[in-house]
């Protein structure tokens, strides 16, 4: 019985966080260049980004930016503000290494002030590399991408900690890293907000911080089920968080009485390649022992021989 009440508990905590998140997410996805565009280029390749909006296996670009604004974070922690025009967000990175983008956009819907935000981080391969700063030279050090304090201009946000990796690799998210996070409203750290993560073949889970307020979960390997053999195939998620103030005012004419924040960290995570490297250990393993066995069935069965005697006959 006291088995059963806490899973029944367990069960209960979870769907009341459920109605705190929609299937309609909003995040910034990067619009893939053809490499015929931008190989060969002397100057700063431009970058485009699509608002997209429902989850990761149905979506639909977002049209409608008004009232929407994007920060860009360099390596140098420099902010960059700029208002978004058009149907497509675009920049040009000056420089390689890491970018960070931020995108917000507010309006009122049913008397709720909804402030929607999303970050990405992006790379920049096609810069010039002296205008890079010399840590940021592959863009991808451990102290690059992860655990940056909360942008000022943000009133509510996602921090990704340094991941916990099971294997050598310091740049990019394997399956089984532990990924830990932290939620920060007005550049305070909530301990009790959950996070949402979804995943690109649809595995969802809603996970509460610890005591500290780090939310971190492993990232599973289970979804590479069908693509097992593809070792570059890389795999989308999400991870998203909500926070409602009661808290009235007025935006652009229109009074709310609450204030709704989301905020939503696209990612993107591979096979672990201990997983590649145990295979081809496995395979290695396999031909040594199978050669071992036929150099010592051959040396047996040479031993086995027997040696021709010659045979003397006497003709006197």
């Amino acid at each position: 019985m006291k088995n059963n009440f806490y899973k029944i508990a367990y069960i209960l905590a979870f769907l009341a966080f459920l109605p705190l998140f929609g299937d309609n997410s909003i995040w910034i996805e990067e619009l893939k260049m053809k490499s015929c565009c931008t190989t060969g280029t002397n100057g700063p390749v431009h970058k485009e980004f699509n608002i997209k909006k429902g989850n990761l296996q149905n979506n639909e670009t977002v049209n409608d930016l008004n009232n929407a604004k994007l920060y860009i974070r360099d390596i140098n922690d420099q902010i960059t503000e700029q208002n978004i025009n058009g149907k497509k967000i675009s920049f040009v990175p000056l420089y390689k290494g890491n970018y960070h983008l931020f995108f917000e956009q507010k309006y009122v819907e049913g008397g709720v002030l909804r402030v929607t935000l999303s970050s990405l981080r992006v790379y920049n391969k096609e810069g010039n590399i002296t205008k890079s700063v010399l840590k940021e030279i592959r863009g991808k050090t451990i102290n690059s991408q992860y655990a940056r304090e909360p942008l000022a201009q943000l009133p509510f946000e996602i921090i990704m900690e340094r991941p916990i990796k099971k294997h050598h690799i310091n740049c990019c998210l394997y399956s089984g890293d532990i990924a830990p996070f932290k939620v920060y409203y007005k550049g305070e750290l909530k301990k009790n907000i959950p996070l949402k993560v979804t995943m690109e073949t649809g595995w969802t889970n809603v996970i509460k911080p610890s005591n500290d307020g780090v939310i971190s979960f492993e990232i599973p390997r289970n979804t590479y089920n069908k693509r097992e053999e593809e070792k570059k195939y890389s795999e989308k998620m999400i991870v998203e968080a909500e926070y409602k103030v009661n808290q009235s005012g007025v935006y652009n004419g229109e009074a709310y009485h609450d204030i709704e924040y989301t905020m939503t960290m696209p990612l993107t995570f591979s096979p672990s390649p201990l997983e590649y490297e145990s295979k081809a250990l496995g395979f290695a393993t396999a031909i040594g022992v199978m050669l071992a066995f036929s150099l010592g069935l051959y040396y047996n069965r040479r031993k086995k021989r027997k040696t021709p005697k010659e045979i003397w006959f006497d003709e006197k």
